[in-house]
């Protein structure tokens, strides 16, 4: 069977490429669009950064700025009436994961009937829905050039995805100088989102020779960029690679998948509003070390692009040191336990029930049983 290998998003990279977005909403021609963004985009100045050059570009524009951390069907309902109401003939969305999710969202529900859940699981949306061009400031989710939207069904507590076609965005401007204000917190819960994306795409039953090159390459621009990102938010050497590492490592899981990592971490942030970065920086380590004792080799690889073991090691002990590594990073930028995030040993079982059954785990390995993952949240 033939490999497929799909980037939805054209991408404009490098630094103040924001300045030239007036230049590109109208070269899409683009007259009215609908502004996704959170309230600490506004706050901190990046949405003036964004709304000036569509002034100066003479493109009206409207501000939908509710987002929240693990966005809703109701926020998505609520930006979907305002964008409808409006008239836009397109969407700019600003920020992390969670805005350019929304904004994603909410176009699928400009050209195709609701509610946004009924698009659950892989290709169903039927039709395109309007321009949009994602600009990320944070070097995490890649959302702005997959296909894959994560939200929360409130009514079920959980998180779910839609993926797949007329899904992703149509444009992604990214721009590292966006993230040079990022707090350190901010910094270190994305990048370990992005490096999980680099391991678990690596390592996934439908990786390729496509896709585990970009997986390669991705984590060790993490493995050795992130620290100095959350050491120094002004570093914007290091701002540039972690936010070239999320394209590269976007092509990869796009067309790879996931795998238990995110499907514990969904769990995490239905139940307890985790950031999804830091869910996944909490279990990524006992996780691997999971999947390595039946693929020891796969992590090695991953060792020897990150830095971490040598060639001459044997596949387990070179698993090993990956394994502590990554432990060791996550520590290092300063993610802790389970347990500081005020979850007990007594919430573990609710959500090894919940994470058993969600679609990332397809993708992992190793099938893990709930016992599995019981063990990896204990360890955790």
């Amino acid at each position: 069977m033939s490999a497929i290998y799909h980037v939805p998003s054209k991408v404009y990279f490098g630094r103040n490429s924001v300045a030239e977005l007036g230049e590109i909403v109208t070269e899409i021609g683009l007259k009215k669009v609908l502004v996704v963004c959170d309230k600490g985009i506004v706050s901190c100045g990046i949405a003036d950064k964004v709304l000036a050059p569509l002034a100066q570009a003479k493109i009206e524009t409207v501000v939908f700025d509710a987002v929240i951390p693990n966005p809703t069907n109701s926020v998505v309902q609520a930006g979907y009436e305002m964008a409808a109401k409006a008239g836009v003939d397109g969407i700019v969305a600003v920020g992390g994961g969670s805005p350019i999710d929304t904004a994603k969202a909410i176009n699928i529900l400009l050209n195709n009937e609701g509610p946004i859940q009924r698009y659950e699981g892989p290709n169903q949306v039927k039709k395109q829905g309007l321009p949009l061009v994602a600009i990320p400031t944070t070097a995490g989710t890649s959302s702005e050039i997959t296909n894959v939207i994560a939200l929360i069904n409130e009514e079920e507590v959980r998180k779910y995805v839609i993926v797949g076609n007329h899904v992703g965005a149509s444009h992604a401007v990214i721009d590292p100088m966006l993230t040079t204000g990022l707090p350190a917190g901010i910094t270190a819960a994305t990048g370990i989102d992005a490096l999980t994306h680099a391991i678990e795409s690596y390592v996934s039953v439908n990786a390729s020779d496509l896709t585990r090159y970009s997986s390669l390459e991705a984590a060790r621009i993490f493995f050795h960029n992130l620290p100095l990102a959350v050491e120094n938010g002004a570093d914007v050497d290091a701002r540039e690679e972690m936010m070239r590492g999320c394209v590269i490592v976007g092509f990869a899981f796009n067309n790879a998948d996931l795998g238990l990592v995110h499907g514990i971490a969904h769990t995490l942030s239905a139940r307890h509003g985790l950031p999804h970065g830091v869910a996944n920086a909490l279990v990524l380590p006992y996780v691997m070390e999971y999947n390595a004792q039946q693929f020891p080799e796969k992590y090695k690889e991953l060792g020897l692009a990150m830095g971490c073991c040598s060639s001459y090691e044997s596949a387990e002990a070179g698993a090993r040191k990956t394994c502590q590594a990554v432990l060791d990073l996550v520590r290092r930028v300063g993610i802790k336990t389970i347990r500081d995030y005020n979850i007990t040993e007594a919430d573990l079982p609710a959500l090894a029930a919940d994470a058993v059954h969600e679609g990332a785990v397809m993708f992992n390995p190793r099938k893990p049983s709930q016992e599995d993952i019981m063990d990896i949240l204990k360890k955790a």
